[in-house]
């Protein structure tokens, strides 16, 4: 018969006072930590300004970021205030120098654009914040193991404290403050739920016992904690109805636009782009047939295929010029083509 107790119980490979030295020197930034941070934020700042997916996660195999967080954390479920202030002091020092490295290699590079790496870093989802408390847990039960590297590695990755912070430089270096305020946000609700998960856990394993009596501060930080963690996660609530709701408009759009191109295949779609604007839906279709072949009347006939969202129709720059020999050498192809269709449809249907 299986043993339930000894199949869920949370064993500690290593004494108190081991761990506890263990997390302390990874609060102290300093020497290796400290330059690992500064090439930490080079290789993703680099991987970001790219596009490049593996030189962001290889930064955030070596950055030494989390190590105050837990210390933080943990000095709080055992009572410590000289581990809380270590913490907080070298917490608030790896910003700065994150932050400034950051934004001097954006200062620096020539390329401003906005990346779509750069752009997921900006937006912090309650999904988020469940990841992190998640990395918090495991990152912690890393640390309690004799092996725990890869355990560590996974949660460096997996709750991305790196990037956003290179986001948020991205925001100062090119003056776009929706890029600062949502990396910064980003990295905010990381390191909250990862300690948030570090202290549960910490609790869970009955270090508190080890270095103070049970008091009714451990209920006080209770409150604190639970009443920070419902601020924190009201923007990302509400950062996550709007992703969710852009992600709807674009799947409907993306449905009408199979609808319109069955029904209307002379219509030749070149691009498409949805979007709301002040509480209503809206679709941007653009033609690459000119207003000759297909005039502005005839389109808005077309938007009966479309209850719910308003269709914005307009045709492409080079459409214009009608008397463009290549434009019109392609239109006449694209006529070709359909009476072609249109008469295997009319043997198909004699046969």
């Amino acid at each position: 018969m299986i043993n339930l107790q000894k199949l869920f119980v949370l064993p500690k490979e290593e004494d108190e006072e081991f761990t506890f030295g263990e997390i302390e020197e990874g609060i102290y930034f300093r020497g290796h930590n400290l330059w690992l941070l500064v090439i930490s934020m080079g290789i993703a700042c680099v991987g970001l300004n790219v596009n490049s997916p593996a030189a962001v996660i290889g930064a955030m195999l070596i950055s030494p970021l989390m190590g105050p967080i837990v210390g933080i954390a943990f000095g709080f479920s055992i009572g410590n205030r000289r581990l809380i202030r270590l913490g907080v002091f070298n917490w608030l020092l790896m910003i700065v120098v994150a932050i400034c490295s950051s934004t001097l290699y954006f200062l620096i590079s020539p390329f401003h654009s906005e990346t779509s790496q750069l752009e997921s870093f900006k937006t912090a989802t309650i999904f988020d914040c469940f990841l992190a408390l998640l990395g918090g847990l495991a990152w912690f039960l890393g640390i309690v193991r004799k092996e725990a590297i890869k355990v560590i590695a996974g949660v460096a990755v997996s709750t991305a404290c790196i990037p956003p912070l290179c986001t948020a430089g991205f925001g100062i270096a090119n003056g776009n403050w929706e890029y600062f305020w949502g990396g910064f946000y980003f990295y905010l609700i990381n390191c909250f739920f990862i300690a948030v998960g570090t202290w549960i856990l910490s609790l869970v394993l009955g270090y508190q016992k080890y270095y103070r009596e049970k008091n009714s501060n451990n209920r006080k930080v209770s409150v604190w904690i639970s009443l920070l963690s419902v601020i924190i996660l009201i923007p990302s609530i509400l950062l996550t109805k709007k992703k969710w709701e852009k992600e709807t408009l674009k799947e409907r759009a993306e449905k009408y636009i199979r609808i319109i191109k069955e029904s209307h295949p002379e219509l030749a779609i070149i691009n498409h782009e949805s979007f709301k604007e002040k509480g209503q839906d809206f679709l941007k279709i653009t033609l690459l047939n000119d207003s000759v072949t297909i005039s502005k009347k005839r389109l808005d006939e077309h938007n009966d295929l479309v209850k719910d969202i308003h269709l914005i129709w307009q045709y492409s720059p080079q459409s214009k010029n009608i008397n463009d020999p290549e434009l019109q050498k392609l239109q006449s192809q694209i006529n070709a083509l359909k009476k072609e269709l249109d008469q295997v449809k009319l043997q198909n249907k004699i046969k």
